[in-house]
């Protein structure tokens, strides 16, 4: 098995190992009495190790889910296991726990053919909700990280232009990490019960942690405004959170980084909720395509141009409707070398393009 220092990405090195995972739990399930049975399950006690390293910085299948799965390969139930680790591995690599609730259960009655994500249409997966995860910063303990992630939940709404799942952990180093490792982070919020160091000792994570510096001389008081500067020299385009017992007066003058918010000695979830699917609405946002796909929606008489024409001369052609089956209805109903309805010019940009420059050059 290799190395973590092996790996360039955290993301390869997590599929690489729940992908071995599930080949050497088919392996028991295969053979349960076989002579090689107990350097396997050697092998899968190393494997559910290494997991454990880099799982708590994942919203799926999360560290209850994990920790389940572990001691029931501890217990012998290696063919519940092998089945939860089938699903997991299957709903990583097809992205399906983006889309939907993936039932880590043997008797959820969810058949593994409904997993299949190739039974969606491309345009089904195309129009799926956007799905990214909050990072929650704040050492708490079991019951209160289950409180803390059924409240944030609980804000969602079916009019939500997103889909996020919230994901704890309890030091500024585990953040750091975090979202170095997890690039479905997209929003951070750092609240007050934070430590500064990780329980996690391993030589590969030094490399990730120095690239914030020296924190040894950070005091306590200072370990949430200290996080979101560090944000800000590490993934600058996320967006920060942050919740504070300080007085608004010690907060007012300091260096925030990245942060859009702060909240003070207040638990207002809804608000929270809000804010972060409006700070990622912001970076999600395209002027140039919103405008073409509301200029594709006009309707437009027959003129013989063809940017104005909608390429009603190829739909209604008897020789050369296959180039129109080809490249599809909308790739004429947006032509793009129009400037009107909404569109932009290229040349002396003041609408859209305008604006979609202005965005692209934060």
């Amino acid at each position: 098995m290799q190395s973590m220092s092996d790996y360039y990405s955290a993301v390869q090195l997590r599929t690489d190992r729940w992908s071995a995972l599930r080949e050497k739990l088919g392996e028991i399930e295969r053979a349960p009495t076989g002579r090689r049975v107990h350097a396997l399950r050697a092998e899968i006690g190393k494997l559910f190790d290494s997991l454990a390293v880099v799982e708590r910085y994942w919203a799926f299948p999360g560290t209850a889910a994990f920790d389940h799965m572990r001691r029931q390969f501890e217990h012998g139930k290696t063919a519940d296991v092998a089945f939860l680790v089938r699903r997991v591995t299957r709903a990583l690599v097809s992205g399906a726990y983006r889309r939907r609730h993936i039932p880590l259960d043997r008797d959820s009655g969810d058949a593994d053919e409904h997993e299949d994500e190739a039974f969606l249409s491309p345009d089904a997966r195309a129009l799926s909700k956007p799905y990214f995860e909050v990072m929650i910063v704040d050492e708490v303990n079991e019951h209160q990280e289950r409180w803390l992630k059924s409240n944030m939940n609980a804000m969602r709404r079916t009019e939500d232009a997103f889909i996020y799942e919230p994901v704890v952990v309890p030091s500024l180093q585990d953040a750091l990490i975090g979202m170095l490792f997890n690039h479905n982070v997209q929003a951070i919020v750092v609240r007050p019960g934070l430590r500064l160091e990780s329980k996690v000792e391993l030589p590969i994570l030094t490399r990730y942690l120095s690239r914030a510096g020296d924190m040894d001389e950070i005091r306590p008081e200072d370990y949430g405004p200290e996080l979101c500067r560090l944000i800000a020299r590490v993934r600058p385009e996320l967006d920060a959170y942050l919740v504070t017992d300080r007085s608004v007066e010690d907060i007012a003058g300091m260096d925030l980084g990245v942060c859009r918010r702060v909240f003070y000695n207040q638990e207002d979830f809804l608000e929270l909720h809000l804010n972060i699917l409006r700070g990622v609405q912001a970076r999600f946002k395209t002027p140039f395509f919103t405008a073409l796909k509301e200029y594709s929606k006009q309707p437009t008489g027959v003129f013989h141009a063809l940017p104005i024409s909608r390429g009603k001369s190829i739909s209604r052609s008897h020789w050369i409707q296959d180039m129109g089956a080809f490249y599809g209805p909308n790739i004429f109903l947006a032509e793009t070398s129009a400037t009107s309805g909404g569109l932009d010019s290229l040349l002396e940009p003041h609408g859209p393009i305008k604006e979609a420059q202005e965005l692209a050059a934060r």
